[in-house]
């Protein structure tokens, strides 16, 4: 059987495999547990911790030998090369849907038909799936906010950190690359309709984050 580590900060286990069913357990990031099943989607892998069975949503186990390696202070962090990769995506003008943007929006909770749409706010979307190609778990939300509550706050800016920022009622987030005359400049998804680097004023800033 393949044994499997968890990427996220607590992943929980389920009596079935639909998010409608009882939790019975929870794991911590790093727990290693042995897979006895999966799904009919795939979405989701049944998995043995010790004396438990239950299931788990399966893009947050990853097997041993893709684990990530824990990022050092000093280091660029593994989702930027992806992220700088993706730039010049934009939206398709009219009619039509930008199939790369829409395997961004895939990577969250969002249902299939705002999924489906690249004109579906997708900044928070574009960030879950650099993070996740990386081998990380992401906040699995299209809501930018969501974010806040990822990993641990950063007091002082590392090129590649994950920024937050208000937007009226909702948020904007993207990676941090550095600053000038009063903004930080960041790379993002739906930045003027696009990937690319942009800027955002300080004021707006609502925190920086990076992996627990």
């Amino acid at each position: 059987m393949p044994t499997y580590l968890v990427t996220a900060s607590s992943l929980n286990l389920r009596s079935a495999p639909r998010m409608a069913d009882n939790i019975i357990g929870s794991l911590g990031r790093g727990a290693s547990v042995e897979g006895v099943g999966a799904s009919d989607d795939t979405k989701w892998l049944k998995v043995r911790s010790g004396r438990k069975v239950g299931w788990a949503f399966s893009k947050y186990l990853t097997t041993e030998s893709e684990a990530p390696t824990p990022v050092v202070a000093t280091e660029e962090f593994p989702w930027m090369s992806i992220a700088l990769s993706e730039v010049g995506v934009k939206e398709v003008v009219g009619n039509g849907n930008n199939p790369r943007i829409v395997e961004y929006l895939s990577s969250t909770d969002l249902r299939r038909a705002d999924a489906s749409l690249d004109a579906t706010p997708w900044c928070s979307g574009f960030v879950n799936w650099c993070v996740e190609k990386s081998g990380f778990a992401g906040s699995n939300s299209a809501w930018a906010r969501s974010w806040l509550n990822w990993g641990k706050s950063l007091s002082r800016p590392r090129r590649g950190c994950i920024a937050v920022f208000s937007r009226n009622a909702g948020g904007h987030v993207a990676f941090y690359i550095g600053k000038s005359a009063g903004q930080y400049l960041v790379l993002g998804g739906n930045q003027a309709d696009q990937v690319c680097v942009a800027g955002y004023p300080e004021a707006r800033l609502l925190g920086f984050r990076v992996p627990a």
